[in-house]
């Protein structure tokens, strides 16, 4: 029995394969153009779900990266602020140094008084400090409301309140890391007093110019300012180190980051030298089908006979 091939369908066959060459060809051209191996997820469903896991990962970790460089920026400025204070206590410490000399007049004693007043001014500026948002970086979670008020500045019923919190912001700088931004202003509040009992940098600076103006020294400045620098000192030595493990984080961070991509590039990145030899090889046989397509038009009975 024989089988006769309609021109049609000989025509609808040839038009088929040249379409489909196109359509790898294409396809090729799109992997140049993009330089990636996988157009769409039907190219390679396992990569493509591998893929996305791989850019949620990466996106991850760009958070924790924005995490830490908003931690270091709070952290250096809660830093620049303590060092302040500091500074500001040791500068009250030789104060207190010399108006304790016996030598020392009511008139010297006055004057020292004074200049102590400003620092306690100074203080509690530094204590309300706020960030590059407007938050009162030392009032733990109330950060809109002012941690550090002060009454009767120069009596004896002087008083220093706290209207802050004991709650530190945290914030993930990796996968299971995470970091204080801050230290509330209790920090500065509720220490051992030399004399019993607690006080705080407010009241040791008010009692030192209370005695002070009143021509007297005050036995207990050292100790309570030294105990003060104390804290001060601990909590630096805390933010130190908190710097330093976000430094070492961050790098962390990179070094994951760095992993994931070579990952990602074995998976969707192209091999250029294997895609243009592809797409050589897809022109010369769409080439060689559109001639082949030319030359059976030609074989059909009418053009025999003619």
């Amino acid at each position: 029995m024989t089988m006769r091939i309609s021109t049609p369908f000989m025509f609808a066959r040839g038009v088929d394969m040249m379409l489909k060459k196109q359509v790898s060809l294409s396809d090729t051209e799109l992997q140049l153009a993009s330089g990636k191996r996988i157009l769409r997820p039907s190219d390679d469903p396992s990569a493509s779900v591998r893929i996305l896991d791989l850019k949620e990962t990466q996106s991850k970790l760009e958070q924790f990266q924005r995490n830490a460089e908003a931690a270091k920026a709070k952290l250096g400025q809660e830093e620049a602020a303590l060092t302040s204070v500091q500074n500001l206590l040791q500068r009250v410490r030789e104060l207190a140094v010399a108006g304790n000399n016996d030598t020392y007049s009511t008139e010297n004693r006055t004057a020292l008084a004074k200049e102590i007043r400003e620092h306690l001014g100074n203080f509690l500026q530094l204590a309300n400090t706020r960030d590059a948002n407007g938050e009162y970086i030392f009032a733990g979670y109330q950060t809109n409301t002012p941690p550090m008020s002060q009454t009767d500045v120069g009596l004896a019923t002087y008083s220093m309140t706290y209207s802050g919190d004991s709650g530190q912001r945290v914030v993930m700088i990796g996968e299971s890391r995470e970091v204080a931004m801050g230290d509330p202003g209790s920090i500065f509040m509720e220490f051992a007093a030399n004399a019993g009992g607690t006080t705080n940098v407010g009241e040791v600076l008010n009692n030192i110019v209370v005695n002070f103006e009143a021509g007297n020294g005050d036995a207990n400045a050292l100790t309570d300012l030294d105990t003060a620098l104390g804290e001060i000192l601990n909590t630096r030595a805390l933010i130190g180190a908190r710097m330093n493990a976000i430094d070492e984080q961050k790098t962390a961070n990179d070094s994951f980051d760095i992993a994931v991509n070579q990952v990602r590039s074995t998976l969707e990145d192209l091999d250029y030298a294997e895609a243009v030899s592809r797409f050589n090889q897809q022109l010369t046989a769409l080439q060689a089908s559109q001639q082949s397509f030319l030359k059976i038009q030609d074989l059909n009975l009418f053009n025999f006979l003619r």
